[in-house]
């Protein structure tokens, strides 16, 4: 119908940029609302005064959590009701997500099929191929914990569609009936609209000079499974003195004493509040080296000549870049990092 309302929720910055090319391409006709997660650390405001237009009504949902243990997972599921979210939708629409992970995400879908609403739901990251490939481990507790007490601790499979960049990677799931191919989003002209636009006002000079990107992550944020030290001594033999260009992940810590781009005598860092695939697409550079950045696969996809040299340092990382490295000939995936503890394959979600 041309007159049905969509939602989109949102939880970051290169979301809402996803957000917007899906409502230009595929719902052009329709009213849209935006829900933007206030968590995190997220800054929209480089985004929002270019995009809001685009919506009728946006409003924020804050949420205090930096981390969801399996209290606030278990408490935020069974108890948080999310009224805000209750008073915002609407019945017999559309309703996008970026995730089922977390509690409000979880109650998104739920209360959206209730409310006879068609769920959809985008591959935002790699996070969510753990969504459909087999679970690791666990302790008899957790498992336990999971049988129990499943909507806190168990996906919410309930959506109608899950769109991912390739599902033949994921043909032994038992959601395979419900994954379909994404669109051809950083194709799309909308997104070069985008691109063109958000990058406008940001000084580019010189930066067409480095032939190599280096995607950051933030892995020694909080020295839980690897130390600042660490992570400097990966980075110094993934780059050496090679002149690169280093787009930081928006939740890395780089103040200072914590700038740990410092060991790498020939790099240029440049901090922005836009997505990284808008700048990715603004230089197009002949390669790109990350650990594991969803923005290194994305640019993969848009450009087919370029080359994507990943690093990861857990298993599960390693397992999964390999399976997108099928249908995508130009990653590089290496097993030079790999350590043994992995703090998601332990994860509640």
């Amino acid at each position: 119908m041309a007159n049905e309302d969509v939602f989109f929720y949102v939880n970051g910055p290169a979301r809402l940029l996803m957000s917007c090319v899906i409502a230009d391409e595929l719902f052009p006709n329709h009213r849209k609302h935006l829900i933007l997660l206030d968590q995190f650390g997220y800054r929209y405001e480089g985004l929002l005064p270019h995009l809001a237009d685009r919506f009728e009504r946006v409003i924020r949902l804050p949420l205090p959590a930096e981390r969801y243990s399996h209290a606030d997972q278990f408490i935020g599921t069974y108890f948080n009701r999310f009224p805000q979210l209750r008073s915002f939708l609407r019945p017999d629409s559309t309703v996008i997500l970026f995730g089922i992970r977390s509690p409000a995400q979880k109650f998104m879908v739920s209360y959206a099929k209730r409310l006879n609403c068609r769920v959809e739901i985008y591959a935002e990251s790699l996070a969510v191929d753990r969504y459909f490939t087999a679970r690791p481990s666990e302790t008899v507790v957790t498992a336990l914990g999971r049988r129990l007490f499943r909507r806190a601790f168990d996906y919410q499979h309930d959506y109608d569609v899950f769109y991912v960049p390739d599902p033949d990677v994921y043909q032994d799931s038992p959601w395979r009936s419900k994954l379909a191919k994404m669109f051809d989003l950083y194709g799309a002209p909308s997104f070069r609209r985008y691109a063109e636009l958000l990058t406008r006002e940001v000084d580019l000079t010189g930066l067409d000079l480095y032939d190599t990107v280096l995607l950051g992550q933030p892995l020694s944020n909080y020295e839980t499974f690897l130390t600042p030290s660490q992570e400097e001594a990966m980075l110094q033999t993934m780059i050496g003195e090679r002149a690169v260009l280093v787009l930081p992940h928006p939740n890395e810590r780089l103040d200072p004493g914590r700038d740990k781009y410092r060991v790498l005598p020939n790099a240029k860092v440049l901090k922005g509040e836009i997505p990284s695939e808008l700048l990715l697409l603004a230089l197009y550079p002949k390669e790109t080296i990350t650990f594991y950045s969803t923005a290194s696969v994305n640019y993969a996809m848009m450009n087919k000549s370029s080359v994507n040299l990943f690093y990861p340092i857990h298993k599960t990382k390693f397992d999964m870049l390999c399976r997108f490295q099928r249908s995508l000939p130009n990653m590089v995936v290496s097993s030079d990092f790999l350590i043994s503890h992995d703090p998601y394959a332990a994860s509640g979600t």
